[in-house]
């Protein structure tokens, strides 16, 4: 998932990504198990400079009882500051495999 807009406020993440699952994947439920979260915060030279831990807490609250039923079920989290083309925040939450014994 891909959220195209920036803001000086990274609360504001929460609402966007939340509305974005509501109007895009209207049928996703969430699951239990555990959850691997990889946060690319893309920003350009003017782009509003946010705290990776901010947006992070953001993100997951936003997926949290959309995606996953709550963030304590992220057991391997990756958050990212890059340089890009364009301001964005880039989402990916998977589900993680069970090891083989």
């Amino acid at each position: 998932m891909r959220v195209d807009a920036l803001t000086s406020q990274s609360r504001r993440f929460k609402t966007l990504i939340g509305e974005f699952f509501r109007t895009e994947f209207k049928r996703v439920r969430p699951k239990w198990g555990p959850y691997e979260v990889t946060i690319i915060i893309e920003r350009t030279e003017n782009s509003p400079v946010h705290d990776v831990d901010n947006v992070a807490k953001a993100v997951l609250d936003a997926l949290t009882g959309v995606v996953f039923h709550d963030d304590s079920q992220v057991e391997r989290l990756h958050v990212e500051k890059v340089m890009g083309e364009r301001a964005r925040v880039r989402v990916r939450a998977v589900p993680l495999v069970p090891e083989a014994a």
